[in-house]
């Protein structure tokens, strides 16, 4: 591993280690105008892996909700997740792993406005601190956010979850201008601590521009939000950085290898540890019928990458993928349906691998935006007629780098042969419906990488249009939940401002954005 892989691997460690006990985000020591002693380049570091984890590993329950992963038999968490009735305690973890990570982007923020030449890590940190409120405010709507960071101040009050959305793409604004006014004097970000771009502050411009984008098409069914909108694309057309591009991907690598606690940790929660053996959720979480059936149905390559065979594998076909529903009738055993990715571990007749897919191997990157992603992004601008640009063209490009992503063979040949079919939903002018098209297209691409955005594309737009709920016959509702429900942890800590939100409803209490 070189040194500077060594330095940002011990970032990981280090930023576990920085929050003390005085403030919500536990931003500082006992001395709130002292900033602890880790350095902001190894918080970077730090605060980019967290994110990164947060995005690939804190949402499992909407594998199953939007119909890529079902549960197996023996799961234990199988009466939450297919009854929909799950309480202020299911999915806590989303917000202390995002509060927390804010608390270590607060610190380098506050070293940043202490010491000018740090001024590009101040703007790298807002920029990664609106992707975690962002998660927030779609996850939860109203969140503490003006209050959060004060180092007095440890019962924040909530703010207004369509503000903070407005409040955070001012931030990406304000991170752009000090970019681009940053003298080339001052401290430049090195792969041992940007270990998204490795310093390319160009990259990191195109990275706020497609997270405001993605922030602009989740208001994209609110009428009133139109006028806003356009002024916000106006911005984003006079920065003149653009998006971020084919191969482009905002994923983040700090030297993961196959030593326990440094590996990738999508690989490592869904795939296997450090010894080759298989993870809780790679055994817990199967194919979903409802992937398997659309991946065949439209004859998708991608299929052998997002799911292993229960026939075939080690290059002997047929090949085998099979589904189960998702619920609690017809769940599979471990056995009897396809596991999550195409890797396998090795066997007495077949080799380990394929290192291909969603799951590679140990050291491979962990996204927290993908280029597939963006051009999904700037399609669905571009049909709205939001942006310049052919909608057709950015469509068959983003299904393209998916293809190219999962590492597929011969990617662009496959992507095209995949898209040039007269089929609705994945050849362009046999489709209908283009939004339809772009929004399936995106939920086939970001199968197990980006799941909360999955999820929001469907509060939005109702799309894929028939995923199915739940076959549980105890569900309390007939559709999934819209949101979660605020966390036990701020009833018992932070009350008065909690119950101040009223009374939450998983199915009823909508994120603002939703239409």
């Amino acid at each position: 591993m070189s040194p500077h892989r060594i330095r940002a691997a011990a970032a990981l460690f280090l930023v576990g280690l920085c929050a003390c006990s005085k403030s919500y985000l536990n931003v500082n020591n006992d001395n709130p105008n002292q900033v602890t002693s880790i350095q902001p380049q190894l918080l970077l570091a730090g605060t980019l892996n967290t994110t990164a984890s947060i995005v690939t590993t804190d949402f499992p329950f909407l594998g199953c909700y939007q119909g890529y992963w079902t549960i197996s038999q023996g799961f234990s968490d199988i009466t939450d997740y297919a009854n929909y009735n799950f309480s202020t305690n299911f999915g806590q973890n989303i917000w202390t792993d995002v509060y927390g990570n804010l608390g270590n982007i607060a610190q380098i923020e506050a070293a940043a406005r202490a010491d000018s030449t740090l001024v590009l890590y101040g703007a790298m940190a807002k920029i990664i601190k609106a992707v975690n409120f962002q998660i927030l405010v779609d996850v939860y709507n109203d969140i503490p956010y003006f209050e959060a960071s004060s180092p007095i101040n440890i019962y924040p009050r909530y703010d207004n979850a369509d503000t903070v959305y407005q409040h955070l793409v001012m931030t990406i604004d304000t991170a752009i201008a000090q970019i681009n006014a940053a003298s080339p004097s001052v401290s430049q970000p090195t792969g041992s601590d940007d270990i998204m771009f490795a310093g390319n502050m160009t990259s990191w411009k195109q990275f706020g521009n497609t997270l405001k984008l993605r922030m602009l098409l989740h208001q994209a069914g609110l009428t009133a939000k139109a006028g806003y909108i356009q002024d916000r694309l106006q911005d984003i057309a006079n920065e003149g950085d653009g998006f971020l591009t084919a191969g482009q991907n905002a994923s983040v690598n700090p030297g993961y290898s196959q030593n326990n606690n440094q590996q990738n940790p999508f690989f490592a929660s869904f795939g296997f540890n450090s010894t080759g053996g298989a993870a809780s959720n790679y055994t817990s979480f199967k194919a979903n019928i409802y992937t398997i059936n659309f991946f065949n149905n439209t004859n998708d390559a991608r299929i052998g990458y997002d799911y292993a065979p229960l026939t075939g594998y080690g290059g002997n076909p047929p090949y085998l993928y099979v589904g189960a529903p998702f619920g609690t009738i017809g769940l599979p055993s471990p056995t009897s349906a396809s596991s999550i990715g195409a890797y396998m571990p090795a066997t007495a007749t077949s080799p380990a691998g394929p290192q291909v897919g969603l799951l590679q191997n140990d050291a491979q990157s962990c996204p927290i935006l993908t280029a597939t992603e963006s051009l999904f992004l700037q399609a669905e601008a571009a049909e709205r007629g939001w942006i310049p640009g052919d909608p057709e063209s950015l469509y068959e490009q983003a299904i393209t780098e998916s293809y190219s992503y999962l590492l597929v063979t011969n990617a662009a040949t496959a992507a095209g042969t995949y898209y040039g079919q007269a089929m609705a939903n994945v050849g362009w002018t046999a489709s209908p419906n283009k939004l339809e098209a772009i929004i399936v297209q995106k939920w086939a691409a970001l199968n197990g990488i980006d799941l909360e955005e999955v999820w929001s594309d469907f509060r939005r737009t109702g799309f894929p249009s028939d995923l199915p709920p739940s076959n549980s016959p105890n569900a309390v509702s007939k559709t999934p939940p819209v949101r979660l429900l605020y966390p036990q942890i701020e009833y018992q800590t932070n009350s008065a401002n909690v119950n101040a939100e009223g009374t939450i409803n998983q199915f009823t209490s909508k994120i603002f954005w939703i239409p």
